[in-house]
């Protein structure tokens, strides 16, 4: 009685452990395994890698420029300098940089290529109380960010 028992539970183990050898591949089969990104760089890290050889002082005011166009497009701007990348422009365009105070908007200048995108240097201390950056293509509004 006693080695009946036993062999029904040695039998029993020697299925359980079949079945699971015979369906354990089909389940990694059916269930592949997915490479996740650790992470997506930023705008920040984004610009630097189009702008090769450029530093973004750490210490320094910046603010991401976000798109309002659902066009291409990312850009960083610090009280020095406006960095963009933008879709390459047809002829006779341009990319113009508006700066904006809440009641009042003024045209800072056009954006240059340079480096693999766009650019343009100023001095905001000659802007005092103009903390909005605005980028636009002709009228339409591009990028857009405060400080």
């Amino acid at each position: 009685m006693i080695i009946k028992k036993i062999a029904t539970i040695l039998l029993a183990l020697v299925v359980v452990v079949v079945l699971f050898f015979l369906v354990s591949p089909k389940l990694r089969k059916n269930n592949p395994s997915f490479n996740i990104p650790s992470s997506t760089p930023g705008i920040e890290e984004q610009i630097k890698e189009k702008f090769k050889g450029l530093e973004i002082p750490v210490d320094a005011e910046k603010v991401e420029l976000k798109n309002v166009s659902g066009e291409p497009g990312i850009g960083i701007a610090t009280r020095n300098e406006i960095l963009a990348d933008l879709p390459a422009l047809k002829e006779g365009e341009n990319y113009q940089v508006l700066l904006g105070n809440g009641s009042k908007t003024i045209i800072l200048g056009t954006m240059r290529q340079a480096k693999g995108g766009y650019l343009l240097e100023y001095d905001s201390s000659k802007y005092p109380g103009y903390n909005q950056i605005i980028i636009v293509k002709g009228s339409k509004r591009i990028l857009e960010g405060s400080f």
